[in-house]
């Protein structure tokens, strides 16, 4: 496969060339998609529609019910909808490697011409016919917005609602230090263009918690262990806990930033019983550690202060495999700023 990495805004022409070529195109993100992964995809996908494309969206996993108020958020299919689907061009969006995607949709979502990765987490893998990696950038939301501003192309209300939305998250509400002056130029302009508050986008995102999100938060809460060098503190989510307060996984998003906060503790780990009995992973860090290199050893990714992976054993052999190479890295890290950014 012949690649073509895009490090710059220079070369933006290039992918947009892609978008005026070909017709058919179908777009996807990771695995349980969180506000930058459904924000830059439904951004693109109007971007795409406004150009006159068939566009459709495959992910593995459901919107989550907090990202329903965002236009669009409908159209988005799940596995079994690709069937023998086969588009002109696939765009992968904040998905670090191929495989973020879904063991199921990599394997079976193929392009007949071009298969295109847009990311900004610096683990990421160069994938794809053409690569838009930008680590500089904070979120995969900015770099769509990027390229549908050097199309010369009006961003249109729904589309900044959703572009917005995925800035919001991946800098933490703009407290992250991936948050830049140009991060706010952004927002701004967006808030201005989309005549949406600020204050209703963030209760949609963090403000629709159910009760029964509560009474997981303190099923799981109530594991917190800390070792003994208050270092590293973990909890874990079980099958058990999600019947028992009528949940499902996505509600456990969030509870490993409830655990960062301890005072001393550099990595927070949380980790959720899956169906299939393997551990999904959320890694935090303060800074001492970058949890991009730890998840990497698992086949996971994202950034320095936040990341994640999936491992193939039970949830408590994972922890204890987790927190053991967690010590390692603070045994050897020196204590220096990393960037922050969320998974």
């Amino acid at each position: 496969m012949n690649t073509l990495q895009i490090t710059g805004m220079q070369n933006y022409s290039t992918l947009l060339s892609v978008f005026e070529r070909y017709h058919n195109f179908a777009l996807s993100t990771h695995i349980n998609p969180d506000g930058d992964a459904i924000g830059s995809e439904l951004a693109l996908y109007l971007f795409l529609i406004e150009m006159g494309k068939s566009v459709k969206v495959f992910n593995t996993d459901p919107v989550p019910k907090n990202y329903k108020f965002l236009p669009s958020w409908e159209i988005i299919e799940g596995v079994k909808a690709v069937d023998t689907y086969r588009p002109e061009v696939l765009v992968v969006l904040d998905a670090s490697a191929l495989a973020r995607i879904g063991k199921t949709l990599s394997k079976t979502l193929r392009p007949i011409h071009k298969l295109v990765n847009i990311d900004h987490h610096a683990t990421a893998e160069a994938f794809g016919d053409i690569n838009l990696i930008m680590p500089s950038a904070s979120s995969t939301s900015e770099i769509v917005y990027k390229l549908i501003k050097h199309s010369q192309t009006p961003i249109g209300k729904a589309c900044a609602l959703c572009l917005y939305t995925g800035l919001m998250f991946d800098t933490g509400c703009f407290r992250y230090s991936n948050t830049t002056v140009e991060t706010h130029r952004i927002a701004a302009e967006l808030l201005e263009i989309g005549e949406f508050a600020p204050d209703e986008v963030y209760r949609n995102v963090y403000e629709q918690l159910p009760v029964a999100k509560i009474r997981l938060l303190s099923e799981v809460l109530s594991t917190l262990q800390v070792t003994d060098n208050r270092k590293i503190a973990s909890v874990y989510a079980t099958q058990a806990m999600l019947r028992k307060t009528g949940t499902t996984l996505d509600a456990v998003e969030g509870i490993v930033n409830q655990i960062q906060a301890i005072a001393g503790v550099e990595v927070a780990l949380c980790v959720s019983e899956m169906t299939d009995r393997s551990t999904k992973v959320s890694l935090r860090s303060q800074g001492q550690v970058d949890v991009s290199q730890l998840a990497a050893e698992f086949e996971g990714g994202g950034h320095a202060r936040a990341a994640g992976c999936r491992l193939v054993t039970p949830y408590l052999t994972a922890l204890t495999t987790l927190v053991q190479t967690a010590q390692r890295y603070i045994d050897r890290s020196p204590s220096e700023d990393m960037d922050c950014r969320k998974d």
